[in-house]
């Protein structure tokens, strides 16, 4: 007798795992567990689940406040809004977002550095960077 079988057990009683033409789902010696006879479970919301939301972005919270206004009114109202004043935040938050919109620079970076940097680590994410109104040249008050 090999010193691998057990005499108590024969070899060929020994279960074995073995998968049956038509089905997904493993058997022992033609019995299916309990937990695999169980219809599988899922969590379902009564809301879709929302989207990756817009980043705004800026130095200037009352700045972030009207953005934020502005762009409730226009988009969807399940639209999520985050914000960030860093551009650490900025960092970490935009690869789960739709949209990134820099409303000016940030505590610590300008917004051009941070558009060109999210360009680069993010090539398909769409970024916006909004600067402050520009006057009209003279040519143009006149008509």
């Amino acid at each position: 007798m090999s010193p691998i079988v057990s005499p108590a057990r024969p070899r060929e009683r020994s279960h074995r795992l073995r998968l049956l033409r038509g089905h997904d789902e493993p058997h022992v010696d033609g019995l299916v567990p309990t937990e695999l006879r169980r219809p599988r479970l899922r969590v379902v919301d009564d809301e879709p689940t929302a989207a990756p939301g817009v980043l705004l972005a800026g130095a200037d919270p009352s700045r972030r406040a009207a953005l934020r206004a502005e762009l409730g009114a226009t988009l969807t109202r399940r639209t999520a809004f985050a914000e960030a004043d860093a551009a650490f935040e900025v960092l970490e938050q935009a690869p789960a977002s739709r949209l990134v919109v820099l409303a000016g620079n940030l505590d610590d970076t300008s917004a051009e550095s941070m558009m060109h940097l999210l360009a680069r680590r993010h090539p398909q994410l769409p970024v916006i960077s909004i600067e402050a109104a520009m006057p009209l040249p003279a040519a143009a008050e006149h008509g």
